[in-house]
């Protein structure tokens, strides 16, 4: 209890590492994203493709942290390559690198859900609309409620034109 408390040596500070550190988190922020706009189940396994020109160093590092990648965002295997697939896919950026997961899909199951998901955020936003426009409840309510309620307006909104995007992806 009478040690004094341990002070960090600048030196010993790997700037590399902690930059190599930074992008494997980024990478897999962008790929549990992607699993949650394609509506991916945590339990499904599935490859992931990274692409760009890549550099020889920039193979490298994604080479040394593909195992990372794999495991923490439970990917079946990760492809590193220059050029992206054609395809509809989902896509995120991280950096240079384009990350995609490569998933087959039932594409009239798929439109249907985004059929129904949008059907679903439409009403709820005619529903916060309606409210918001009667002067009664806009009057009566506390501010904060009806703070709540324009930014539920929002959300939904911003939901829906995702939902309206992805669903252009896959035609008629």
């Amino acid at each position: 209890m009478l040690q004094a408390y341990p002070e960090a040596d600048a030196a010993r500070i790997d700037i590399a590492a902690m930059e190599q550190v930074a992008l494997l988190q980024e990478i897999i922020i962008a790929c549990r994203k992607l699993r949650s706009e394609m509506n991916l189940s945590p339990a499904q396994r599935v490859p992931l493709i990274i692409s760009s020109g890549i550099a020889a160093g920039d193979e490298d590092k994604l080479k040394a942290l593909a195992p990372y990648i794999s495991s923490l965002a439970k990917l079946s295997e990760v492809q590193i390559v220059a050029e992206q697939p054609e395809g509809d896919a989902a896509v995120a950026i991280v950096g240079p690198f384009r990350l995609m997961l490569k998933v087959e899909i039932d594409v009239a199951a798929e439109r249907e859900r985004l059929d129904k998901e949008i059907a679903r955020l439409q009403n709820e936003i005619n529903k916060t609309h309606a409210k918001l426009s009667n002067s009664s409840f806009v009057d009566r309510a506390p501010a904060a409620v009806v703070e709540q309620e324009r930014k539920r307006m929002e959300e939904f909104s911003a939901a829906l034109a995702q939902m309206e995007t992805q669903r252009g992806k896959l035609g008629r």
